[in-house]
């Protein structure tokens, strides 16, 4: 991209840098002594340039040279710098420079977008105790020890805020990232971000995309002639666990459907006031709001199905499975349990071969599962978090149609609509660690059938559904008392 709006639109590489050392300097604001960390490549010389361009501002000012500079800007650059004025600090002279100096910033412009691989120790061993710093830590492109998926071999720099030049970068959404990149802005080189993604034709492979808080469709009410049926009926089957299917049936109702039912095969459920005691004297059957309606057979006009929610991993489901089949049309969120069944590889064959449209919400331990039940490998949970966009990609091209809805510290929506497309993957980076809490799974299950039955494709529903769900996670104070009906409640725009 650097390379192509240079030539198409007559932009000089020194002008592009200036502007990477710009939009840094605009971050620096108000700091009055500042270390940048410098590399030997573009990336270095951005340092070089930032460093040149705050020192004339009265800044204290400090460069760490971490690799001896090898592009021909940043040997410019470097010169520029020097012949301001500006200190360099030996690699190996930094360790007793820091004892020496403190510093209200620290700007890591070590290594960009193309590094893999683990950081050289020296320079593991200087990041190390930068991190571990008081100072505001600002990275320059991409924080160093990223990889192109967004993973760390060893240490890696964390910094409170990410400027990343020209362009987003796939490296930055991986679950991982999010602990190192801090905030994270775009920095304008002479062109919109827009025009300087486009500077090159769109080659066949995955599409990736960024979802923004206004791609959060809510279902709200236009049409003031409608009755509840007019929302949907989803369904939701009881199992073991009946908590689970309960918290997911609450939030589809808040969500906007209709009707909701638990589908009750186990008569472990009751509806309002029952209450039967154990031995005990404790109660042994769960309670379901007055909202939620329980029958034995799903309703009649079933528009959506969610199953899997507490589910149990040894029950059987050939009368669940015989409906599912029996009624291609009606839309079905899985989840949890389900992925444990064997039966799960004809679910996804048949749903995926009559383009029925599904929703799968695993956590990546349950993808891992269901990986392994589809025949398509086998690895670890670790493996799954590092290699996610891959394995999405794997997965959906087994079952073309199919949505896969996989949790993280940032989640990935991802489709390939029909054997012959390109995959499409989805990013929500919204999401707070408030989420992690038992119930909330079950939670944005609930929403995803919510919208199904109101109509939603499957893919719109997996993408509304997870944003609200994320959203919703923002206003939950304190971040440590999140409960799924407070999750619910939060819901409310």
């Amino acid at each position: 991209m650097d390379m192509a709006c240079r030539e198409r639109f007559c932009l000089s590489e020194d002008l592009m840098m200036e502007n990477a050392a710009s939009a840094l300097e605009k971050k620096l604001a108000e700091k009055k002594s500042v270390l940048i960390l410098c590399g030997g490549g573009n990336n270095g010389g951005d340092g070089y340039a930032l460093a040149r361009r705050i020192f004339s501002k009265n800044i204290s000012v400090a460069v760490i040279v971490c690799v001896p500079e090898r592009s021909d800007m940043c040997l410019l650059q470097k010169r520029r710098a020097k012949n301001c004025g500006v200190k360099f600090v030996p690699l190996s002279d930094s360790e007793t420079f820091l004892e020496n100096n403190n510093f209200d910033a620290v700007v890591d412009c070590i290594f960009g977008s193309g590094f893999h691989g683990a950081l050289p120790d020296e320079i593991s061993a200087l990041v190390k105790k930068i991190n571990a710093m008081e100072a505001f830590k600002l990275a320059c492109d991409i924080p160093s020890g990223l990889d192109l998926l967004g993973n760390a071999s060893g240490e890696c720099f964390h910094a409170d805020v990410t400027v990343t030049m020209g362009a987003l970068k796939l490296a930055l959404f991986s679950d991982f990232a999010k602990e190192v990149c801090g905030k994270i802005s775009c920095a304008d080189l002479g062109l919109d971000r827009e025009t300087f993604e486009n500077s090159v034709p769109q080659n066949h492979g995955p599409k990736y995309f960024l979802l923004e808080e206004s791609d959060c469709k809510y279902p709200h009410r236009q049409n003031p002639n409608v009755n509840k049926g007019s929302f949907g009926h989803a369904a939701f089957v009881a199992g073991e666990k009946i908590g689970a299917s309960v918290i997911a049936s609450c939030a589809a109702l808040k969500f906007g459907a209709g009707l909701v039912t638990l589908v009750d095969f186990k008569n472990a459920c009751s509806s309002g006031e029952k209450i039967s005691l154990d031995i005990n004297g404790l109660p042994s059957e769960t309670i379901v709001p007055y909202e939620i309606m329980c029958g034995k057979n799903f309703p009649e006009r079933t528009s959506a199905i969610a199953l899997g929610m507490g589910l149990g991993r040894d029950c059987g489901i050939d009368e669940i499975k015989k409906y599912i089949f029996e009624n291609p049309e009606i839309p079905l969120v899985l989840d949890a349990d389900i992925f444990y069944h064997d039966e799960i590889l004809e679910i996804l064959q048949k749903r995926s071969a009559q383009k029925s449209p599904t929703v799968l919400t695993p956590h990546p331990k349950e993808f891992s599962v269901l990986l392994e039940k589809c025949g398509l490998g086998i690895f670890s949970t670790g493996d799954v978090v590092k290699n996610r966009v891959e394995l999405a990609q794997k997965f959906c091209g087994a079952f073309p149609g199919t949505v896969l809805l996989l949790k993280g510290a940032t989640v990935l929506v991802a489709q390939k609509q029909d054997a012959d497309s390109d995959c499409e993957m989805f990013f929500n980076p919204h999401g707070t660690a408030v989420l992690a809490k038992a119930g909330s799974g079950d939670v944005l299950s609930g929403l995803v059938a919510s919208l199904l039955a109101q109509k939603y494709s499957a893919l719109d529903a997996a993408k509304s559904a997870s944003l609200a769900h994320a959203l919703g996670s923002k206003k939950i104070c304190p971040d440590f008392s999140l409960t799924p009906f407070g999750l619910i409640g939060a819901l409310e725009k």
